[in-house]
């Protein structure tokens, strides 16, 4: 299995809009079976994944964004900064405000991953093309953010065999 830490910027309380992030952290952690470690800074010896909860602040990331890498996976970005985020960072992927809200399982990874484990059809609706991404339910909406964690899990797991293979 793959590493992960929760990489919390310091300052996000001024810009937080994920009230249900302790509600996922919780989930993540019963689905993993321990607890995730948090840090505020990135460990430079740490060869895994953070999980970055960003709720809205893009003048947040802005101050940070020399730890939002390809290895950073982005929780709750707001739709209209998605492209920009793509753009100036290159997340390894990241998930949609509204839905990450509502315990939406949609993810928005690396168009070259989620073809691996995606059949599109004909006609499927790719938002992020021209910028390398996509977008995909790797498992359907239950409600519940043990799920979201599942699907955040399963993508980073394809993500990190694809990144290693390049």
């Amino acid at each position: 299995m793959i590493k992960i830490k929760l990489l919390e910027i310091l300052d996000r309380k001024e810009a937080w809009a994920l009230d249900c992030y302790p509600e996922f952290v919780k989930a993540l952690n019963s689905v993993l079976g321990y607890t995730v470690e948090t840090i505020n800074e990135p460990d430079e010896s740490f060869e895994g994944y953070y999980l970055m909860p960003i709720g809205g602040a893009m003048y947040l990331s802005e101050k940070y964004k020399k730890w939002i890498t390809n290895k950073s996976f982005l929780l709750g970005v707001f739709n209209a900064d998605i492209p920009t985020y793509i753009k100036k960072f290159n997340p390894a992927g990241l998930t949609n405000w509204s839905l990450f809200i509502r315990s939406g399982t949609s993810i928005i990874g690396k168009t070259k991953v989620i073809d691996k484990v995606y059949t599109l059809e004909d006609g499927d609706n790719i938002m992020y093309e021209d910028l390398g991404y996509d977008q995909y339910i790797p498992i359907l909406k239950d409600g519940t953010y043990e799920t979201v964690a599942k699907s955040i899990l399963s993508y980073l797991e394809v993500y990190d065999k694809w990144l290693k293979n390049k």
